[in-house]
């Protein structure tokens, strides 16, 4: 599948049905993985609506159809106050990547990267020295798309969860020291 055609935006109160669906698409694919992230109800249709009313949730589509999802928030991300571990830079001039998912049809096609590439992107434009995200310590596709687009483990995170492995490996890119996540 071409993904030259996707073209991000910010996700909009109409989106809200076909991005619930994409992420239960997504919570039974790492379900089918062994992995137990997002199996106790996370993301909630709750932060899904703040997420769109904040414009901070983008949506990554292909003409009609929505084949990406994605949170970028700028600044401080209270969580990783708490990193086992040291980030590569202080202070909170970076962007942090969540609730990143991938409709079914578009895995593999490269999507991811360039999902990934327009959030350095948008650092990039706000002055951010670099971008963070982080992820299940089984979820080996996001661990090598991450390494693949140039960030480095920082260490782990604990997340709050009512069911599963709360610990989350810490990843972090420099801007000004990488290229931009090519595909």
């Amino acid at each position: 599948m071409n993904t030259s055609n996707i073209r991000p935006r910010r996700a909009q109160a109409g989106d809200f049905d076909a991005i619930l669906a994409l992420l239960d698409h997504a919570r039974a694919a790492i379900r089918t993985l062994g992995i137990d992230q997002w199996q106790d109800g996370y993301p909630e249709p709750e932060l899904i609506r703040e997420d769109i009313a904040l414009q901070r949730g983008w949506v990554f589509v292909d003409g009609e159809a929505i084949a990406g999802y994605a949170v970028l928030l700028s600044g401080r991300e209270p969580v990783y106050d708490a990193l086992d571990g040291a980030w590569l830079t202080l202070g909170d001039r970076y962007l942090t990547i969540h609730r990143m998912a991938i409709d079914d049809g578009y895995r593999g096609t490269g999507l991811s990267r360039q999902m990934i590439a327009f959030a350095e992107e948008q650092a990039r434009s706000q002055s951010l020295i670099s971008v963070r995200a982080d992820t299940h310590r089984g979820n080996l596709a996001m661990r090598g798309l991450m390494k693949n687009c140039g960030y480095e483990i920082c260490g782990e995170v604990r997340y709050d969860v009512t069911a599963g492995d709360p610990i989350r490996v810490a990843y972090e890119k420099v801007l000004e020291k990488n290229v931009p996540c090519g595909f």
